[in-house]
C-alpha cells in the first residue's frame, strides 16, 4: 500500500516513519512525503495512479491542501486515490 503524506511540516516524516516502522518494515506500507501541494502534484503524476491513499494537510503555504484536492479531483477521475485532509489548527475557513 503506497501512502502520499503532504505537509509542510517536515517533522511529519519522521513521526510517521517511527509509528509506521514495522508495516514499513513488512513493506505493507510504503510511504511517500511531499513538503508542499506542488511537490505533490510532481510526484502524483510520476506515480501514475499507484497512491492509494493520500494524506494531506489543510493549511500549507502555496498551494494548500484543499487547492491539492480540487487539482486530484480534476485529473484522477478513474479511479481516485482516497483523499483524506488533515490540519493542527482549527478556523471557520476548513470546516465544511
Amino acid at each position: 500500500m503506497i501512502l502520499l503524506v503532504v505537509d509542510d511540516e517536515q517533522d511529519v516524516k519522521i513521526l510517521f516513519q517511527q509509528r509506521f516502522r514495522k508495516e514499513i518494515r513488512s513493506g505493507h506500507m510504503h510511504f511517500v512525503f511531499a513538503f508542499s501541494g506542488e511537490e505533490a502534484v510532481d510526484l502524483l503524476k510520476d506515480m501514475e495512479h499507484e497512491a492509494v491513499l493520500i494524506l494531506s494537510d489543510i493549511n500549507m503555504p502555496g498551494m494548500s491542501g484543499l487547492d491539492l484536492l480540487e487539482f486530484i479531483k480534476k485529473e484522477y477521475i478513474k479511479p481516485p486515490p482516497v483523499v483524506m485532509m488533515i490540519t493542527a489548527y482549527g478556523d471557520e475557513e476548513n470546516r465544511s
